[in-house]
C-alpha cells in the first residue's frame, strides 16, 4: 500500500468524527486489526516485535488478535496462532512485506 492511500484514509477520518484505528480497510478488517495481524506475523516469522505489545492493552500480540477474532478453537501461542490464521484465510487479503515468505514457511 502506498503512502497516498494512508493520506486518503487520514483525510477521510478528519472529515468525519471517526478514529483512524476504526477505519475499515480493503481487506474488511479495521486499520487496527490489520496492524495487529501484521505484528503477529512479524513476530511469528522473525521473532522481532514491531512495538511493545502492551500498547495494545494486552500482554502479547497473540492475545490482542484473539480478542477480536473471537474463535474458541484458536491456539494461544504466537506461532501456532499465526499458522492457524494463515490456514483459515485471515491473511489472504492483507498485504505485507513478508507476503513472499508466507506460503513457503507453513
Amino acid at each position: 500500500m502506498d503512502l497516498s492511500r494512508y493520506k486518503t484514509l487520514f483525510m477521510q477520518t478528519e472529515r468525519g468524527n471517526m478514529k483512524l484505528a476504526d477505519t475499515t480497510m480493503e481487506s474488511g478488517f479495521s486499520f487496527q486489526q490489520e496492524l495487529l495481524l501484521q505484528a503477529l506475523e512479524r513476530q511469528a516469522l522473525t521473532g522481532m516485535l514491531m512495538t511493545n505489545p502492551r500498547v495494545t492493552g494486552f500482554t502479547s500480540f497473540a492475545k490482542a488478535v484473539l480478542n477480536f477474532i473471537n474463535d474458541k478453537k484458536a491456539p494461544k501461542t504466537c506461532k501456532n496462532l499465526y499458522k492457524y490464521l494463515l490456514n483459515n484465510g485471515y491473511y489472504d487479503k492483507i498485504e505485507t512485506r513478508l507476503n513472499t515468505y508466507r506460503k513457503k514457511e507453513v
